[in-house]
């Protein structure tokens, strides 16, 4: 390993076993060293679980790594086996350096034990001595700041206090590996500044932080790199907001599907038997799926043909996220803008313009549609078949980036 490898995780899979009656358990025991003594092919009585597969990462002295995806993906396995709490069925995972690690609930301490008790046993196991346990005593229980339960025995605790005290002993230790597993998600929000403001300093000392969250504002905010693990299996690792607005936009939905370039020609929609959609296009743009950044113009031109002499037309757009939520829908008519009637084989053109792009990162289908004057009748209305995807290269959250002004006084004003 390097020298400035703190953290080196090379091809690690974890396997379980599951058994579907617990009398599995006890077959699995004993009839295969039967079968095998009278000369039989050993049977399995289980079914392999991966929870991790050919997962690779290293980690260097002073970085901050964030952990991200669904649970049950591996994220806390992942953690277990870089601890040395768990081992690799296949691969390696080294640590070079003291590790402090906040994994479950509860994990370390001992629910007879005072919490008193318990500072000076986890400190014990991360290598501090009786005097060097008692030379920070204070600085721990002034930051876990849970008053006379200090002497209390643990499994009076709420969560919030066990996670409280866990914490402040985790990074009063001089840790030159801090490992967090969802714990900034324990406790009000005055303790998870402590918390924050606490890793800041930690950070600026050197110490490297690896922790899981599922708040993808702190990730994004704090880490220098994210990894982002599904079904056991690393999908991506890098810097932190492009990897969280990939995993964001595949949460919301299915991702869009790359289609070849001939089939953006074929517009699936509704057979009204008054017009049909002839084209329906991201202008500027030739890839079947764009991608956008907020505060782009998106334009969509369409062309109409209709089928039967139609009146004034009101154009529609709705634009849907890949969850299914509808995002936009508008009309022509809300800007006073209409279509003159046409005859039977005649073609209407134009195009609906969002200036700036607002939608947050994600990705998104488009319908278009034509409409009477009145909004009563529809002359035609596309599927949703176009489809865009938005990224920005700054933390978000929400599902609209707002154009803002901010507006701080003369006296507020400082120079960045």
């Amino acid at each position: 390993m390097s020298s400035d490898i703190v953290i080196s995780v090379q091809n690690v899979g974890k396997c379980y076993q599951i058994y579907d009656h617990p009398r599995d358990r006890l077959r699995q025991f004993i009839m295969p060293r039967l079968q095998k003594a009278v000369g039989k092919k050993p049977r399995r009585y289980f079914r392999e679980f991966w929870a991790l597969q050919n997962v690779s990462f290293d980690v260097r002295k002073g970085e901050t790594i964030g952990i991200i995806g669904r649970n049950g993906s591996g994220k806390s396995t992942l953690l277990q086996m870089i601890c040395g709490t768990t081992t690799p069925t296949s691969g390696q995972a080294k640590a070079n350096g003291r590790i402090a690690a906040l994994l479950e609930l509860g994990a370390g301490f001992n629910p007879e034990f005072t919490g008193r008790e318990n500072v000076y046993m986890n400190a014990a196991i991360l290598g501090l001595s009786r005097e060097e346990t008692d030379a920070r005593l204070d600085a721990i229980l002034a930051f876990a700041d849970i008053g006379d339960f200090v002497d209390q025995p643990v499994k009076v605790y709420s969560s919030g206090m066990y996670v409280r005290l866990a914490f402040s002993v985790a990074v009063n230790v001089d840790p030159q590996i801090l490992i967090v597993d969802e714990a900034l998600s324990v406790g009000d929000l005055a303790f998870q500044n402590k918390c924050i403001l606490k890793i800041r300093e930690l950070r600026a000392k050197g110490t490297t932080l690896l922790f899981v969250a599922h708040d993808l504002s702190i990730v994004q905010t704090m880490c220098d790199r994210v990894a982002w693990l599904q079904n056991g299996q690393m999908v991506m690792i890098g810097d932190a907001i492009p990897v969280c607005q990939e995993y964001y936009a595949s949460m919301t939905g299915t991702p869009p599907v790359e289609k070849p370039a001939e089939s953006t020609s074929i517009i699936p929609q509704k057979d009204t038997g008054l017009a049909k959609f002839i084209e329906i296009v991201h202008e500027g743009k030739y890839d079947p799926t764009p991608t956008y950044s907020v505060g782009d113009t998106i334009s969509i031109g369409f062309a109409l043909q209709a089928h039967k002499d139609i009146g004034r037309s009101v154009f529609t757009i709705s634009i849907f996220r890949a969850d299914g939520d509808w995002s936009i829908g508008q009309t022509s008519q809300e800007a006073g803008v209409y279509w003159n009637a046409c005859k039977a084989g005649d073609i209407l053109r134009g195009k609906v313009v969002l200036t700036p792009n607002c939608l947050a990162p994600g990705d998104y289908t488009i319908a278009i549609g034509a409409n009477s004057e009145d909004l009563t009748v529809f002359y035609a209305l596309s599927d949703l078949s176009r489809k865009f995807s938005v990224r920005w290269n700054f933390p978000t959250w929400g599902r609209f980036i707002h154009p803002c002004q901010w507006l701080p006084d003369d006296q507020s004003s400082r120079p960045a």
